[in-house]
């Protein structure tokens, strides 16, 4: 069965490459994360887009749903990598403060 609206979910897990050390690793970072924020805020935009078209019936509801389920999930991971990536700079204060 096949949902319309939802892609492929293998070309989503891809693997990728570990970065190689030194100056690069930062400046790839730093490309993945507004990557990352540019799709967070492209689900956002689309599951807004999806609402207004709902209420003027240019859209049905289950491709409403859809595109706010997207959004909302793409948020709560976002979240969650917000809450590690925290941890991880707080574990590498206190391994360098101590």
């Amino acid at each position: 069965m096949r949902l319309a609206g939802v892609g492929d979910v293998s070309l989503a897990a891809e693997p990728t490459q570990a970065p190689a050390r030194g100056g690069a690793a930062s400046g790839d970072f730093g490309a993945q994360l507004k990557s990352a924020l540019a799709d967070l805020e492209n689900s956002a935009v689309s599951a807004d887009a999806t609402t207004e078209g709902l209420v003027t019936g240019e859209v049905d509801i289950h491709e409403a749903m859809v595109a706010m389920e997207k959004a909302d999930v793409a948020l709560r991971v976002a979240g969650t990598v917000r809450t590690k990536i925290i941890d991880a700079y707080q574990q590498l204060l206190q391994a360098g403060g101590g």
